[in-house]
């Protein structure tokens, strides 16, 4: 029969391994990155396991805690794992009336340069705040939001596994509740799954790779989305997707935008911005299908942010080589959203006339008005509002439950330049007090 260890060799033991354990915590506290247990040999090294992608986002936090804050949005549909989102500014644990920007990637887990695009651009605002002085104005003047990765468990899905083209797309919900991923069956089209136009887009059929869901932002990570960009109020944002070089604007085959001039305006002006990988010639504009229940879609319609999908290089997973060259020539077309959130356009605030107290309201433009696009809205904590037009003549209406509409005619919009308005509204008494 084999002896034992003495109690006290076996304490000593056990302390030794509970020091030993002591000693890889500290060194993972301390910022050492973290090694993913497996990764799928056939993709290149430019891109980065989800678990380095975090590493690098609390790394940048550690590193500019006055620039850069993270925030978990929700947690994922499958695996619960976190997703996160990144705000810039240079009071970033303040919420500013500023204008706001909105930027993700991976909707789709073969799609991952998204997540090192969004990485690249927070980090380059961050490194250059105090020795570049248009970035400075950018991040005073403008709250800056990323999401990275939208969808963390099919990207998880996508290094862990020795998946060859045409790799994986959806997120990894659990479409028959077996409690077992069958990759011929389970999974949801995150960009097929937002809320406008949801019945007529995608497929519904759960084994389809286009598989809508089950019901409009029927996702986590759709829902996490949502609810950030009703809090936060974007006046523009880009979802980065791969591949196509092109710049994909809401839309082109449904009833007419309203602000479709100023939203092709826009895109041409950041495609002209950026060249193709060859070098030769620049990203093309496309309009997006209005009839799918796509993010930018959704943004545009039902938050009326003027919002893009920017397909980048020219296959899924862009080749190492070729990946810093993409990624710099779309931190240009980034840029240009900065200047342009700044001027032509009109901002302002609207408050109640007697208490000063900023209202909630509808800021309708009369011109560019339709009953299948919602009007933008102030903010509710500032009674702020800020809304990109092109150079004219306008009409605003202002609308908020309990006051009096206004009506501000001929209001001149100058390109170059942001038209400021306060604008105090009178309550309906009537309305108040129930009658």
């Amino acid at each position: 029969m084999k002896r034992r260890a003495p109690l006290t060799q076996r304490k000593y033991f056990f302390s030794l391994l509970a020091l030993l354990c002591g000693y890889i915590l500290l060194a993972a506290a301390s910022g050492k990155k973290p090694e993913s247990k497996r990764r799928n040999p056939n993709l290149p090294r430019s891109y980065k396991p989800i678990d380095q992608i975090e590493h690098d986002l609390f790394q940048l936090q550690l590193k500019y805690p006055d620039l850069l804050h993270v925030e978990k949005i929700g947690r994922t549909a499958g695996m619960g794992q976190p997703i996160w989102a990144i705000k810039v500014s240079d009071n970033v644990q303040k919420r500013e009336d500023e204008p706001r920007i909105l930027f993700e990637g991976v909707h789709h887990a073969r799609e991952p340069i998204g997540a090192n695009i969004c990485l690249e651009l927070a980090k380059t605002l961050c490194e250059k705040y105090k020795t570049d002085p248009q970035i400075k104005n950018w991040v005073d003047s403008i709250e800056i939001w990323l999401v990275p990765v939208v969808n963390p468990d099919g990207y998880k899905y996508i290094f862990e596994n020795d998946l060859r083209f045409p790799w994986w797309r959806k997120n990894l919900r659990d479409n028959d509740g077996d409690g077992v991923f069958n990759p011929l069956y389970d999974g949801v089209d995150l960009n097929r799954n937002y809320g406008y136009n949801w019945q007529e887009g995608g497929d519904g059929k759960p084994g389809s790779w286009f598989y809508r869901g089950e019901a409009p932002f029927s996702e986590n990570e759709t829902l996490a989305i949502m609810n950030l960009a009703r809090r936060e109020n974007f006046a523009i944002g880009i979802s980065y997707h791969s591949y196509g070089e092109s710049i994909l604007f809401p839309w082109g085959n449904f009833k007419r935008p309203p602000d479709l001039d100023l939203i092709v305006e826009i895109a041409g002006e950041m495609a002209s911005r950026i060249k193709r990988e060859s070098g030769r010639g620049q990203y093309s504009v496309l309009p997006l299908n209005g009839r799918v229940g796509q993010s930018s879609i959704w943004m545009y319609a039902e938050q009326h942010v003027i919002d893009y999908i920017i397909e980048v290089g020219t296959q899924y997973f862009p080749a190492e080589e070729s990946v810093p060259f993409i990624i710099k020539e779309n931190l240009k077309g980034a840029f240009y959203l900065f200047d342009r959130v700044l001027e032509t356009g009109i901002k302002g605030h609207v408050f109640d006339t007697y208490t000063k107290k900023p209202l909630l309201a509808e800021i309708k433009v009369k011109e560019l008005s339709a009953d299948y696009v919602k009007p933008r809205m102030t903010d509710k904590e500032f009674g702020g509002f800020h809304r990109l037009l092109t150079p004219g003549e306008f009409t605003l209406e202002i609308h908020s439950q309990g006051y009096f509409p206004k009506t501000i005619k001929n209001v001149r919009v100058k390109r170059g330049k942001c038209t400021d308005f306060e604008i105090g509204l009178i309550p309906n008494r009537k309305l108040t007090n129930g009658h």
